[in-house]
């Protein structure tokens, strides 16, 4: 790395160092986020045709912005018609030097202001201030932030980081002493902006939407401050993102329940507002005036961009911010600079600096689950690390990030030199030298790696069948765990699947997290060739590994953008989505009953990201066993190779996300955890004490008729699983004990 990156990351890190101290802020961000999670997934699952919802609100988005010069003449047009006057800016200064022109040619004293994103994008209010005007922000969130100085964390939330402790000492402030009651603090609050609204000269907003047809803007809001800022002041001026401009006001109601529902778990917000022309109702002399300011600020370029254009479907609803595992540590003060989350990595390259986006990409560890947060679909994943690619390309690689993005070549090694690979990782001396000298922290432990890998039992092994199946077994099941790719063939050859292996490299994912695109890219186009030979010569494609899946799934198809792609992703599964397929196809020839003790079962990332809900819970659920899920809405923190990475940089924080799910886990009383993910299980077992199997392992003791772990590990006791070393020994030697057939 150049002087900049090095400076720029031991920055990030001595901020990431402040931000896991902060007890009390970790403690108001997860109840914000995960709050906000329960209530919008709540919201959908309670609406008819969700999905059908979505994909219109999809569909509107963008065929806004493919016709956005014809939509945008329109308003313009229109707007101007009903007395607006209308302005183009092409960037932050230009717009805040009309505002400040506005504002003294009409002598503006006091300004009043609804939350934008879009002002704080010009840092709008800031530079009214400097220009000599009494700015109050209306928003109860926005002024909090204000009172303190700050500002906002969260694109909808902007005071989620406060506790409400603190919110009473800000409030305190400006009167008597308030009780951190919320009724009392909010009563507070609209007594102080009371007078404000009566006295301003001014009123400033933004724009959820602007209508091509009416020339009318759109403004959402919780507490009614919208209709007071745009009803009373004699000079209004809305600022609003080019990329708000919808059709008409059909294609913007529908866009905004998608809008309340992924924001607030509301189907309608409080308030909606349509405003065209100038208000009757302003306290004036003088004729009241309306301005709307139309922004580009880098969105021409974005939408000239084939691939960053989908940033500009973003509604500004947050979710992707309340399901970000980095994110609810940290908040939008560290993770985003105006715009915050994973969304906030391409709009601040786009609308601020690329060098500023490339400095806190890094927190983004590429879990996925802010796509399928997403109401509009945007490849945030994608998009982020196209991002780290170019400011890689500008500023250079961190070290231990090249030597992650290698992790094949490590693992093979590790592979081919077991058992001596395993001791040497299991001793205290060489694990502190690899830290040193690599950067890979010591208290992580290390699966165990084995010379008697899949493929070479594959290699003669006969499988018969009728189904052809073509099994992508990536690095894990391969090289640390041959069990898991055994238990796969063995289920679906119990169920007429004749079972083939094509030519096959690992999937490339942790390139891909550390901004590698095109490494990943040349696995992807590895994969893709062989296995759409196998699909066409009769072969459906089945993956054991979540992340094998998703990559197979639905990241090949954005990289390579190749019909060979396509086909591969139309024909991938993971293997209970199979299970279920055959099922459906009246093809599945046997399903035993599985019988076990205390189960919790935790779902990936990928497995999220791919399908919502599992496929291996739901193959579980009819085998009668009682698997109890562990709920959690964000990724469990180890994140591929991420968590391996030295303290700050990627252990530290693995930990402080996972703290949660391992409590969690540990209250279940859960003989053994299921979950399909290698580097999940890798986490899990570390962190919460716990055995931890795939849940094909599982299902294939049921089949040979084997007793299962878990009733073992509730029989012989679990005073043995006080760490993750113990607990991989204790686990290996019940298997050694109880399943030598499947060795064999």
């Amino acid at each position: 790395m150049d002087q900049y990156a090095t400076e720029a990351h031991e920055r990030l890190l001595q901020r990431i160092r402040i931000g896991l101290d902060d007890k009390r802020l970790r403690a108001a961000l997860y109840l914000g986020t995960e709050n906000n999670r329960e209530v919008s997934e709540k919201a959908y699952s309670e609406t008819e045709d969700s999905e059908g919802l979505l994909r219109e609100a999809r569909r509107i988005k963008r065929e806004a912005i493919a016709r956005l010069d014809e939509n945008l003449d329109s308003f313009i047009r229109v707007a101007n018609s009903a007395g607006v006057k209308v302005h183009l800016a092409h960037d932050a200064p230009g717009a805040v030097g009309l505002i400040l022109e506005l504002a003294r040619k009409a002598s503006v004293k006091l300004i009043v202001k609804t939350k934008s994103m879009t002002g704080e994008e010009i840092d709008l209010c800031h530079q009214l201030e400097r220009g000599g005007f009494d700015v109050v922000e209306t928003d109860l969130g926005e002024r909090l932030v204000q009172l303190a100085h700050q500002r906002p964390s969260h694109l909808i939330a902007p005071a989620i980081h406060m506790s409400v402790e603190e919110i009473a000492r800000l409030l305190s402030k400006h009167g008597e002493r308030i009780p951190p009651e919320p009724r009392r603090l909010t009563m507070a609050a609209r007594d102080s902006l009371r007078e404000a609204f009566l006295q301003a000269d001014m009123g400033i907003t933004g724009a959820n939407f602007a209508l091509a047809d009416s020339g009318a803007i759109v403004l959402v809001t919780n507490e009614g401050n919208g209709r007071l800022v745009t009803a009373l002041p004699r000079l209004n001026i809305a600022i609003v993102g080019m990329e708000k401009v919808v059709a008409n006001v059909a294609d913007a109601l529908t866009v905004l329940q998608a809008l309340t529902m992924s924001a607030l778990g509301q189907k309608i917000t409080t308030y909606v507002t349509l405003i065209k022309g100038r208000s009757v109702l302003a306290n004036a002399e003088q004729e009241p005036e309306q301005h709307i300011i139309i922004l580009d600020n880098g969105r021409s370029a974005m939408r000239a961009d084939p691939l960053f254009r989908e940033a500009l479907y973003c509604l500004r609803c947050g979710a992707c911010n309340d399901t970000c595992p980095t994110f609810r540590l940290f908040s939008g003060h560290l993770f985003g600079h105006i715009y915050t989350g994973a969304v906030g990595i391409p709009w601040t390259e786009y609308t601020a600096s690329p060098d500023l986006a490339g400095d806190f990409a890094p927190l983004c560890i590429s879990c996925g689950l802010c796509k399928r947060a997403c109401p509009e679909d945007i490849d945030l994943p994608l998009l982020i690390a196209k991002v780290k690619e170019r400011y890689i390309e500008r500023h250079g690689q961190h070290s231990i990030n090249r030597i992650l993005s290698s992790y094949e070549t490590f693992v093979k090694l590790a592979s081919a030199t077991s058992p001596l690979s395993n001791l040497l990782l299991s001793r205290r001396v060489f694990r502190r030298g690899l830290e040193r000298i690599l950067g890979i922290d010591a208290r992580r432990p290390f699966p165990k790696f084995t010379r008697r890998t899949f493929k070479k039992w594959f290699e003669s092994h006969e499988s018969n069948g009728v189904r052809e199946v073509a099994y992508f077994v990536d690095t894990y099941a391969d090289l640390c765990e041959p069990e898991i790719g055994r238990a796969v063939v063995g289920i679906l050859e119990a169920n007429d699947c004749r079972v083939s292996m094509p030519n096959q490299a690992g999937s490339g994912m942790p390139a891909f997290l550390y901004g590698d695109v095109k490494r990943t890219t040349g696995s992807a186009e590895f994969n893709v060739r062989h296995l759409a030979e196998a699909i066409r010569a009769g072969c459906e494609v089945v993956s054991s590994e979540p992340t094998a899946t998703y990559c197979l799934k639905e990241l090949y198809p954005r990289l390579l953008g190749s019909a060979d792609a396509d086909l591969v992703a139309a024909h991938s599964y993971d293997v209970f989505e199979f299970l279920l397929q055959l099922q459906r196809d009246a093809g599945l020839k046997h399903l035993p009953q599985v019988s076990v003790g205390q189960v919790a079962y935790y779902s990936p990332c990928h497995t999220r990201t791919v399908y919502g809900a599992s496929p291996a819970f739901e193959v579980m659920k009819q085998t009668g066993a009682e698997v109890c899920p562990v709920r959690y809405t964000t990724c469990c923190g180890m994140a591929g190779t991420f968590g391996f990475k030295k303290g700050l940089e990627g252990y530290d924080v693995s930990m402080a996300v996972g703290e949660t799910l391992f409590e969690r886990i540990r209250v279940t009383n859960a003989d053994v955890v299921l979950t399909e993910s290698s580097v999940c299980k890798m986490h899990i077992e570390h962190g919460a004490s716990v055995a931890v199997r795939h849940p094909v392992t599982v299902l294939w003791d049921a089949y040979q008729g084997q007793k299962p772990l878990a009733r073992i590990v509730a029989q012989e006791g679990r005073q043995g699983l006080q760490s993750h070393a113990e607990a991989w020994r204790y686990v290996e030697g019940t298997r050694e004990r109880t399943s030598s057939s499947v060795r064999a």
